[in-house]
Formats: structure tokens, C-alpha cells, sequence
């Protein structure tokens, strides 16, 4: 156990020696002397995990640098002005049991406001439209009690995963064998609720359910306590946003990390060796012990590794793409949806845009919307022009507000599909036999290279809030490791 190989554990000098040669001998490697940049940790990416993972690795007495590729931290959140209000054009919405990311708020003096949802919601779903109020889903009393029952199938299956080892399940290869369209097909026949359970879908993990694994449904279900938190409004994922933007707290982060944080420096190559590691960017060379990297599995195979990486590694990265999304923010004269008794909340499967609900609050001046093109809707629409995507939007709106939806003051949106140090969101999806396959690969280091960000999380994988559990995850593996 204790055997160490020129400051490499055992399993370390395996592990690189098995994914290719010493690096030393390697066209192109960067000499510590030529890097001229040395700290303890480097962190690739400036999001909410590469900032938590440097807050943590400071107050555990190491120097860190943060090399982001983007000229703005904050990853898959975004700032942005509406009608001149900051509002958040990424990430969003905070739960009660995201406690890793209130407890940033609260460190930095961001407040959190509840997301409005009085008034009746809208579902529109095979033909059938209804308005309710609260979170279960306004349903024919047959169609309700199919989705229910499925729901309780779900959250069965999935309240017996070890998260966030989910292929280590006995049941793992069969649930990993099957699509959630698939296993829907099966359990879940009437049109209603599975159309339904599709939009669904698309609105968690933006994506299609015949794109989807379902063991990673269940195991993103498990990271956050169940189907139920993922879509509530009260009490679940979207129960409140932040004064001034969630983005603001990545802000804050960042100001305090100073000049350890370099923005507009992707990372294109990592080299490690028995002593360390390189990481070249444009910016400039670093020599750190250890590296984070907190890249979405997509965007770290971007990185050129040596030696390459395993192949288990590289083949997750493969495998693993993100979703697609296109969220826009529009702005108002007047909330003129709750005049009709609305929350603002709408789900349909007629329409390209959706969901959509009410962003406004109480430093909103007149009413606002924001809404998302989630899965197939993003592809289709991520090409087409900002005009057209715009017309398509204020269509959808006025099929179900009226008139007064086409007349915004103001428009916002973020092609996150198109975000060129993203290309996608929320979270890495991955369908069959990926996980099963491949999924060790997501947590275990390699070598000097460490992996986190929001897909690595041991709870509220997808989330902001997963993302800062993961920084903080590495940052302690990396502290402790010699």
C-alpha cells in the first residue's frame, strides 16, 4: 500500500504507465523551467467546481491557479440584462436541499427570492388542456394515476442505487440496456402520461428519452431525492433564484481568488510525470503536483493528454455528449398573465418552446417569462437565426397568453448548444451501456489528473449545486494526496 515510485503511489506509476510513455522523452513536453509558473494545483475551468475546488484547496494552504478557457468565469451560469434587470441566462434555480450552494449564497450575501407560482398552471398533453394548481400534474384521473404509478416504479428502482457509483447496482447492466423511451413502451401505455413523462424528459435533462439510459435517469433521480425534486416547483429544484443572479456568487469567488484565476486560457495540453504535471494554455505554461479538471467529459477530450489516457477514459468521453438548450428571458410591461390567474407555468407538447415560467420578482419592474428549447426543440432551432427563433417563441407564448405575448419590451437568449467552451447543457447524457461500460472512468483519477464537475457529484448531479459538492470532493482528494 505505502510502496511509492518517485512520489507516485503504486497505483499512480501504473496508471501512467499503462496509458503511454514517460513524457519526459515526448516531442513538445514543458520543463518546469519553461513553464516559469509553478503552483501546488492547477484547475481547469472557472465554473461553479473549478471555483470551489480553488476555495478549498486556499483554505487548505495551497496555491492554486484556475486557467479558464472563456473570458468570464461562472461555466454553464451566465449573467445577463433584461429590460436592466441582471438575470441569469444559464443556471438558474436553487432547492432546499441544495445546501452546498445556499450556503454560498450565504457567504457571499446573496439572497435567495422564491419563484412566483401562485395562480393556476397550464398543461397541455396529448390533446388535452388543463389549468391546476400545485405540483401534481393536471391529468385526467386515469392518465394521473398511470403517471403515478410509474413514478413510484421509478423512484422504487432508483432509491436502490448507490449514488454516485451507480454501475456497481447488481441490476445495473439491465436497467443500463434500456432507453427510458424503451422502458415507457413497456410500463407505460397510455399516450398522456408518457407523453408527459418525454417532456419531461427534455425539460431535467434536455434531452429525448430514447437518447437516455435508463439507469442514468434513475441514478440523476437518486442524486436528488427523486423525480419529485427534480420537477417541483415548491420545495424541489426550482423553488427559488437568486437577487442579482446566481452568477454573481462565481463572481464573487472569482474577485476573491484574484489574480489565481486567468480567463481566456484554454487548456490544450496536460502532461504529467513521476513528479507532476504541465498544463499548457494560451496564456501561458503552469507546473503544478496535481491537476483538476472540472470540463464536462465532452470538452476535456478536447484537452491533447500525456501520456494518452486510458481507454477507459477516453472512451466515456466518447460517449458522453451534453445536452441541448436554447433558454430565453423575456421582459414585459406588466405581468399580464397573472391578470388572467396564471402562474406563468406552462408545459406543452404542442409547442417547440417549453417549458416556460414566470421570472419575475420583486425588483422586476412590470412582468417577465423565461422559458427553454430542450432536446430535439434545441437541435431543430440552434442553427435557425435569432429572428426566427424569436417569432417562434412569441408564437408558442400567444397560443397559450394571448396577444400581449407578442409585444415584449425585451429578449434575451443564450444558444448554449453553440456556447463554444460548452456546447451544450445542463449535464452530460449518457445513453446505453455508457454507464455500465464506462463509468468508473468519471471519478477515478488518472495519474496527477484529477476529474470533478457536476456530472461527478455525489448528489444533484446536473445542478449548480452538484457542481460545488464535486470541487469540493477534489479538492480534499487532491489535499490529501502526497
Amino acid at each position: 500500500m505505502g510502496d511509492k515510485q518517485n512520489g507516485l503511489s503504486r497505483r499512480e506509476a501504473i496508471a501512467i504507465a499503462a496509458s503511454g510513455a514517460v513524457v519526459a522523452g515526448l516531442p513538445g513536453s514543458a520543463s518546469a523551467k519553461e513553464a516559469g509558473q509553478t503552483v501546488d494545483v492547477i484547475i481547469v475551468g472557472a465554473g461553479f467546481a473549478g471555483l470551489s475546488a480553488a476555495r478549498e484547496l486556499r483554505r487548505a494552504g495551497k496555491s492554486v491557479v484556475v486557467l479558464e478557457a472563456d473570458e468570464r468565469v461562472g461555466g454553464r451560469t451566465k449573467a445577463a440584462t433584461l429590460a436592466g434587470e441582471t438575470i441569469d441566462i444559464g443556471g438558474q434555480w436553487v432547492g432546499p436541499t441544495q445546501t452546498h450552494l445556499l450556503a454560498l449564497a450565504k457567504d457571499y450575501g446573496v439572497r435567495v427570492v422564491p419563484q412566483y407560482a401562485d395562480g393556476e398552471n397550464i398543461i397541455d398533453i396529448a390533446g388535452r388542456m388543463a389549468r391546476y394548481r400545485g405540483e401534481t400534474p393536471g391529468l385526467a384521473d386515469e392518465d394521473l394515476a398511470e403517471f403515478g404509478a410509474a413514478v413510484l416504479q421509478l423512484e422504487t428502482m432508483a432509491a436502490r442505487l448507490p449514488v454516485p457509483r451507480p454501475w456497481l447496482a447488481p441490476e445495473a447492466p439491465e436497467l443500463d440496456a434500456l432507453t427510458v423511451e424503451s422502458w415507457l413502451l413497456v410500463n407505460v401505455p397510455g399516450k398522456p402520461a408518457r407523453e408527459l413523462f418525454r417532456a419531461l424528459i427534455r425539460a431535467v435533462m434536455s434531452s429525448e428519452s430514447a437518447d437516455v439510459s435508463l439507469l442514468a435517469l434513475l441514478s440523476y433521480m437518486a442524486s436528488a431525492g427523486g423525480l419529485e425534486a427534480l420537477i417541483a416547483t415548491r420545495g424541489g429544484a426550482q423553488d427559488s433564484l437568486f437577487e442579482g443572479s446566481v452568477w454573481s456568487i462565481a463572481s464573487k469567488i472569482a474577485a476573491e481568488l484574484g489574480g489565481a484565476v486567468v480567463l481566456g486560457a484554454p487548456v490544450s495540453r496536460i502532461e504529467q510525470d513521476a513528479k507532476g504535471v504541465t498544463a499548457t494554455s494560451a496564456k501561458g505554461v503552469w507546473r503544478g503536483a496535481r491537476v483538476i479538471v472540472t470540463a464536462p467529459p465532452a470538452m476535456a477530450a478536447r484537452i491533447a493528454y500525456a501520456p494518452p489516457l486510458p481507454a477507459r477514459r477516453d472512451g466515456l468521453t466518447q460517449r458522453m455528449p451534453l445536452g441541448n438548450v436554447i433558454k430565453v428571458a423575456l421582459a414585459y410591461d406588466r405581468p399580464f398573465w397573472r391578470e388572467q390567474g396564471l402562474s406563468g407555468l406552462v408545459i406543452s407538447d404542442k409547442t417547440e418552446f417549453g417549458p416556460w415560467f414566470d421570472r419575475g420578482t420583486s425588483l422586476t419592474k412590470g412582468g417577465a417569462l423565461v422559458g427553454f428549447f430542450d432536446g430535439a426543440p434545441a437541435r431543430r432551432w440552434a442553427d435557425r437565426t435569432p429572428a426566427e427563433r424569436r417569432a417562434r417563441v412569441l408564437d408558442d407564448l400567444a397560443e397559450y397568453f394571448g396577444e400581449a405575448a407578442r409585444h415584449p419590451v425585451d429578449y434575451v437568449e443564450e444558444v448554449w448548444t453553440l456556447a463554444p467552451f460548452q456546447r451544450g447543457g445542463y449535464v452530460s447524457v449518457p445513453g446505453p451501456g455508457v454507464l455500465t461500460g464506462f463509468g468508473s472512468a468519471l471519478l477515478d483519477p488518472v495519474g496527477r489528473i484529477h476529474w470533478a464537475g457536476t456530472e461527478t457529484a455525489d448528489a444533484w448531479v446536473g445542478y449548480i449545486d452538484g457542481a460545488i459538492r464535486s470541487g469540493e470532493r477534489a479538492a480534499k482528494e487532491v489535499a490529501g494526496a502526497p
